[in-house]
């Protein structure tokens, strides 16, 4: 608790010096932990195999296909004990399991219910969850990150001459089947000449999501998941989820702040 007030304490206080970069695109360094909540919004669900297989999915004729770098690597995880996302089997009785989605930035799986895992000819991953008895199962997320990569925080921040550094978001919005997103940022900073310098705040990012992990161009080793009390709407259901990554550095999105 003394560390969380702190942290608000500390961000509060930068907030009365916070400013608004100029809009247009520039590289992004996405901080690791709370960025994950781009990485289920943006990317996540795109994977979800109901979406593939009515097709509506960027994702739906990639499979086996390279979609990222090859130091990206994508996890949906149902057995991380005490984890938010965690769970024993799914709401069809199938085991949990770590189902790898992208590996070494191959997508090489959905998330699946019964349905589209026999649609596709696949055992079931073990994401058919539903909200309550009310409710169907459909192919959900449950502890959804990236792995590590072979990069520093420190050398990432020092390779971007002009761009910003995000870490802190609150609402967005994403077009599930092309991947379109904004996400509004609370809190971050401006990188110049390699450093973070002034704090931002109240700004937009936009993009797509398949687009902007296929120009993830550096990972670090400094995955975290958020702490956050997540939970995530889809069809009117609402289920407990996790989210996480690694810093990360996106070469081109479009930050909106103010016109020069």
């Amino acid at each position: 608790m003394d560390k969380l007030s702190e942290e608000v304490v500390r961000r509060t206080t930068l907030l009365f010096d916070a400013t608004k970069p100029k809009a247009g695109e520039m590289e992004v360094i996405l901080g690791a932990g709370e960025s994950g909540i781009l990485l289920h919004e943006a990317m996540g669900h795109a994977f979800e195999a109901d979406f593939n297989r009515k097709k509506t999915s960027i994702f739906s004729d990639k499979m086996g296909q390279k979609i990222a770098e090859n130091f990206v690597t994508i996890i949906d995880d149902g057995t991380l004990n005490g984890n938010r996302g965690a769970i024993n089997v799914d709401d069809e009785g199938n085991p949990t399991e770590k189902t790898v989605l992208v590996k070494d930035g191959v997508l090489s799986s959905y998330l699946h219910d019964r349905i589209s895992a026999d649609y596709y000819k696949v055992k079931p991953t073990g994401n058919g969850r539903r909200q309550d008895f009310r409710n169907i199962p459909i192919p959900r997320m449950r502890s959804t990150y990236m792995e590590n990569g072979p990069h520093k925080k420190e050398e990432i921040i020092a390779s971007v001459k002009n761009g910003i550094y995000v870490d802190n978001f609150s609402n967005g919005q994403v077009n599930i089947g092309a991947g379109d997103f904004t996400f509004f940022v609370k809190f971050g900073y401006l990188i110049e000449n390699g450093k973070l310098t002034r704090p931002i705040k109240d700004i937009n990012i936009i993009g797509n999501g398949p687009q902007a992990l296929a120009d993830i161009v550096m990972v670090a080793d400094d995955k975290m998941l958020s702490d956050a009390a997540g939970t995530c709407g889809k069809d009117g259901q609402g289920v407990p989820v996790t989210m996480g990554m690694p810093t990360v550095k996106v070469k081109k999105l479009t930050v909106g702040g103010i016109n020069s």
